[in-house]
């Protein structure tokens, strides 16, 4: 009986390391679905499922930061030609036939085709797959990490070739069409390995196409095609790399572009001959959308011509800046207000508080759009400590606007226009980069 123990172990053990070159191989059976609900660790840090058997893992996840979570597949290859894609709407599809996925199970290749095509570019075409997808909802706890990146597994063994999956799940510079998730894969995702840029491909189906007879629904955003765009890929819609469609889709324009922008000279002030300081004391009260450039501006005033800045985010509310403000001008220094004052009411108080201390008042509006500034605070996040403003404060902005006028008391109008100031050659290389989806 002994004798038979020992045999036994020994097919056991042969049949386990059968197993985990099969499992490494990547030869599973396909299945949709994970059974194993727990994972639990031996004391060897062996993961068991619910009997005690070894689960035999697929790769490893790896989570360098708040923003970014990485899945790299056992058997990957680093190569120099890449095909890269987006997943929701470019790889899947949901099951259910709606919109968003109704639990981490609803999901389907996008096309009977997909499988087929991931196979053949690892195999004879020896192309590196990675997938970059946005995925905000594991931030906001809307999806289960567990639970997606089970999906993630499924997705992979169900293609049957290694594919690496780099997953933003904030709303910084790891999202795209920002390239946080693209640096870190050619810093530290593929092996030192240079990626060819001209044999390399991204995939994606946020394209920014419009609403046609062929196409029922315009498409949620250009992420994708930006994102190919900053990092130097050719971009190529599902169509057209899954179903050969060569057809160009009309799409466009793109919320902002920096380029544009930059090509059109402007001078910082319109009257361009717009006094400044101002020979006697003054009130400036700043116009303009959070991200516009008014606190920038305003610093300026401050270092350079002894402006006094009162500010809403730093006193708290607008008595205390109508308060900071007065006593300075009872100083006999000049004031800038850097707040949005949006409408005519916040802006009455400043006008109000110049007559009774006797001193011109005038209003400096930026020129900046919505979108406009929605890229520099996207940019100011990259680099400096600053929150992120939602896009629902710019709208509520938007919707609080009224024009300034000279009827509300003001001595002048001046628009002001945003000219960026860069500290070195790599700010300036990602200001001009697609930032706004």
């Amino acid at each position: 009986s002994g004798m038979k123990r020992a045999m036994r172990n020994q097919s056991n053990n042969e049949a386990k390391r059968a197993r985990a070159e099969q499992k490494k191989k990547m030869s599973v059976k396909a299945d949709d679905e994970f059974t194993e609900k727990e994972e639990n660790n031996d004391q060897n840090g062996v993961k068991k499922d619910l009997f005690g058997r070894p689960i035999l893992s697929l790769g490893t996840w790896d989570q360098p930061n708040e923003q970014l979570l990485i899945f790299t597949p056992h058997g990957l290859e680093h190569r120099a030609k890449v095909a890269a894609f987006d997943m929701d709407g470019t790889l899947i599809t949901t099951k259910s036939g709606k919109v968003f996925p109704v639990d981490t199970t609803d999901w389907k290749f996008w096309s009977d085709g997909v499988a087929g095509k991931l196979r053949d570019l690892h195999e004879k075409e020896e192309t590196k797959l990675v997938i970059f997808t946005n995925q905000k909802g594991l931030m906001t706890k809307k999806v289960d990490k567990g639970a997606f990146k089970k999906k993630i597994e499924a997705i992979v063994r169900n293609a049957k070739v290694p594919i690496q999956v780099f997953i933003s799940i904030g709303d910084a510079s790891y999202r795209k069409p920002m390239t946080g998730m693209w640096d870190h894969f050619t810093k530290q995702g593929n092996g030192d390995i240079e990626i060819d840029k001209e044999t390399s491909v991204f995939v994606g189906d946020a394209a920014g196409r419009h609403q046609t007879k062929e196409r029922a629904r315009k498409d949620h955003s250009c992420a994708d095609r930006l994102f190919a765009r900053n990092i130097g890929l050719p971009f190529q819609t599902p169509e057209q790399f899954f179903e050969g469609k060569t057809k160009e889709e009309v799409w466009g324009p793109v919320p902002f572009c920096p380029h544009d922008y930059a090509k059109t000279e402007r001078t910082l002030f319109e009257p361009k001959d717009t006094p400044l300081p101002s020979p006697s004391r003054e009130i400036i009260v700043m116009v303009g959308f959070p991200g516009s450039g008014k606190s920038s501006f305003a610093k300026r005033l401050e270092k350079d011509h002894g402006y006094v800045v009162v500010n809403r985010d730093t006193l708290g509310n607008w008595q205390k800046c109508v308060a900071k403000a007065r006593d300075a001008l009872q100083l006999g220094k000049s004031v800038v207000v850097d707040n949005t004052n949006p409408d005519k009411e916040s802006r009455k108080r400043y006008i109000v508080l110049g007559a009774e201390q006797r001193v011109t008042v005038r209003c400096f509006e930026m020129t900046t759009t919505m979108q406009h500034a929605q890229h520099n605070v996207k940019y100011r996040m990259m680099f400096r400590e600053g929150l992120d403003v939602s896009t629902m404060v710019l709208r509520m902005h938007s919707s609080k606007y009224e024009p300034p006028s000279l009827s509300e008391g003001f001595q002048s109008l001046v628009k002001v226009n945003f000219v960026p100031e860069f500290e070195s050659e790599d700010e300036k290389k990602i200001y001009f980069q697609y930032f706004v989806e």
